[in-house]
Formats: structure tokens, sequence, C-alpha cells
């Protein structure tokens, strides 16, 4: 079974956007410079899971830089449409990635974003570990890398390493609740 990381940057105080979408506070590595591990992750990955707007945005960024891959994006706008780079579907978020998860080949099912993809995930539990690049910039608004939930996510800290720019990475693994005690715990 494949595994799906949340691979993402995040504020210091949670944002993963500006109110307006806008990533232009997050820091852009310098060519042969330091690129927070990302370059031995994507080797990893396979499938990228993604919303409409993130596709949109990586888009408007400059050439598509994942040609080798498969892309899944969630659209209600565009669903059952495909272009040269993805594949676009309307349904439950957590029941398609179960899908992909049981597809063959052990690569990674990066969840790339956005805020309600993310969610969707979260909630229907098929996230198994979330690596989050924090940058030490306060936005005071945007959009929330997590929102108000109903739900509760345990994690295991795996992993943290520092950059000397002030970025910090913590890998976290998707500690498995049972229903049981998911709702137990709201009760």
């Amino acid at each position: 079974m494949k595994n799906v990381t949340l691979y993402i940057a995040a504020s210091l105080d949670g944002f993963i956007a500006r109110a307006d979408g806008s990533i232009d506070w997050l820091p852009v590595p310098d060519a042969g410079g330091e690129d927070y591990g990302y370059g031995a992750f994507l080797e990893t990955v396979d499938t990228l899971v993604m919303g409409r707007k993130t596709y949109e945005q990586v888009l408007a960024l400059g050439p598509w830089p994942y040609a080798d891959r498969r892309c899944v994006v969630f659209s209600g706008t565009r669903a059952g449409q495909q272009d040269e780079r993805a594949e676009f579907i309307d349904c439950g978020i957590a029941a398609c990635v179960r899908e992909l998860r049981e597809e063959a080949g052990d690569g990674v099912i990066w969840l790339v974003g956005g805020a309600e993809v993310i969610a969707g995930c979260l909630a229907g539990g098929v996230v198994d570990e979330i690596i989050l690049t924090t940058v030490p910039v306060l936005l005071g608004e945007g959009v929330r890398l997590f929102p108000e939930t109903t739900w509760m996510t345990r994690l295991r800290l795996a992993e943290v390493r520092s950059f000397a720019d002030g970025l910090v990475q913590q890998r976290y693994e998707v500690v498995p609740v049972n229903v049981e005690t998911r709702a137990l715990a709201f009760a």
C-alpha cells in the first residue's frame, strides 16, 4: 500500500497562503542551494493530489514541474476533464485517496494542498505522515493549514531539522485512531 504524505510549508502562525491565495512570503531556494529536502522527497513521489486552486497556482509559477508523475486534482467545476498534466475528479476526497493507495507501486502519494483537500484527507484518516516546514514569518491572516475541526488527529514526532535561514522542518507520523475511540473522544 502506498503512503500518503502531506508535505507542505506554513507560516509560524499556521497559514499556507495569504487571504488572497498569494504565497509570495515563501522563501525561494537558490539554484544549487538548500532545498529543504524537497528533491529527495520528490524522488519518492509517483502521484500528486491537490485541489483546483492549488493546481492553478502551480501552473502560474512557471513550467509544470511534475511531468513524469500522475496528478489528481479535485474540482467541482472541471470534474471528468483531463489535460496533459492532470485528471480532474469530483468525489469523496478520502475515498478517492484510499483507492489511490491501493494501486500498484510503492511510490508516495503527495498531498500537495489546499486546505480543503488536506482537511478531507485528515478527517478520512488517509494521511500517513506530515512533513511540515515552518517559515519564520507571522502573516496574521490567510488560509489556515488546519481548519477548526470536529475530529482529532494524533501525531508522533519522528524528526526535526533546522536550517541556517531559520526554517524548521518537522516530520510527524500519523497515529491511527480507531473509529470507536474517535467517537468516544467527542461524546
